[in-house]
């Protein structure tokens, strides 16, 4: 399938409404229906990968038996006193993980705040260019964003943060890509839902939409195991918001049992005691197809942990069917 993409997905990728960056130095033409701006196409790659992690402030979360560092603290760099996740450069072990990987054109955070702000985040990644970070969320780009990111407010604290990602290192090609961190009070997400939906709708498709999203709902991806929860109509109005807007769930479309993204090392929750029991982060497309997902920064359960969820990953490609809208 991927070498028939090879020959076709290229000019599906201009057709599909993924932009062609003149900030390359070429000719602008006219824009598309969808106020794209094309040039002389270049080869552009077909297939590509985005990652999201809320990255908890780099404080990480301690394992059951450890006493070496501390994950309630925010000092990182004075030895001294107890040192956090970052302090003993767990995150940094992932997000380099992240940085050898040159097909992660994206990364979204979330409380990417004090040690795990977006400086430090970005001085091991070592992209091209980061976001601003509001109220924790943040998007880096590998190889830039063609034009400045947007910050959008979808909710009384929430952000929505993104823009046209460059595909490739002459920015031949963009695609649109946005983090977002959602909460609700009440856990009433339906309307922060619509509040996305209605941000994104300028966008043109394909595009992407990834990030910590704070519901779940119990399915074969979300067995029901100590600490999940019951459902509750507020977080799966919140899913079945985005998803009857046409949005599809990388993960579901990809993989055919669990894909819990927190919390980690939680004494009393998961089976076994200690292991991830929620799915709240999704990476969220739009007339693209997912090929493949995984999480990394993922703890043995009750063992040390970068963070309280851990960071998922998910490869895609535009359909050769696919239309501009």
């Amino acid at each position: 399938m991927l070498k028939e993409l090879s020959r076709f997905g290229a000019l599906a990728l201009f057709a599909a409404g993924v932009s062609v960056a003149v900030a390359c130095g070429h000719s602008p033409s006219q824009p598309d229906a969808n106020g794209v701006t094309s040039t002389t196409p270049k080869t552009a790659p077909v297939v590509f990968k985005v990652a999201t992690w809320n990255i908890r402030s780099g404080m990480g979360i301690r394992g059951f038996t450890t006493t070496s560092w501390s994950s309630d603290t925010l000092n990182c760099t004075d030895p001294s006193k107890p040192m956090n996740a970052w302090g003993i450069g767990l995150p940094q072990a992932e997000l380099s993980r992240v940085r050898s990987d040159p097909s992660i054109v994206a990364f979204a955070v979330q409380e990417a705040w004090n040690c795990g702000n977006p400086t430090n985040v970005n001085g091991v990644l070592g992209f091209k260019d980061m976001s601003r970070e509001m109220n924790g969320t943040a998007l880096a780009a590998r190889y830039g964003f063609a034009t400045p990111p947007t910050y959008t407010k979808i909710s009384s604290q929430d952000w929505m943060v993104g823009g046209p990602v460059c595909l490739d290192g002459s920015c031949s090609a963009t695609m649109p890509i946005f983090a977002v961190h959602w909460s609700a009070e009440n856990n009433e997400y339906g309307p922060v839902a619509q509040r996305t939906l209605d941000a994104l709708r300028s966008q043109p498709t394909p595009h992407v939409v990834m990030g910590d999203f704070n519901v779940w709902r119990t399915d074969m991806w979300n067995p029901n195991v100590p600490c999940t929860e019951a459902d509750l109509a507020g977080r799966v109005e919140g899913i079945q918001t985005v998803e009857a807007a046409g949005y599809a769930d990388a993960w579901k479309t990809t993989q055919s049992s669990e894909g819990w993204t927190g919390m980690a090392t939680r004494n009393g929750c998961g089976i076994p005691n200690g292991n991830l029991f929620k799915r709240i982060d999704y990476v969220y497309t739009k007339n693209l197809r997912a090929l493949s997902t995984t999480r990394i920064a993922r703890a043995a359960p009750g063992g040390d942990s970068p963070s309280d969820h851990v960071a998922l990953i998910a490869e895609l490609t535009i359909p050769a069917a696919a239309t501009a809208r």
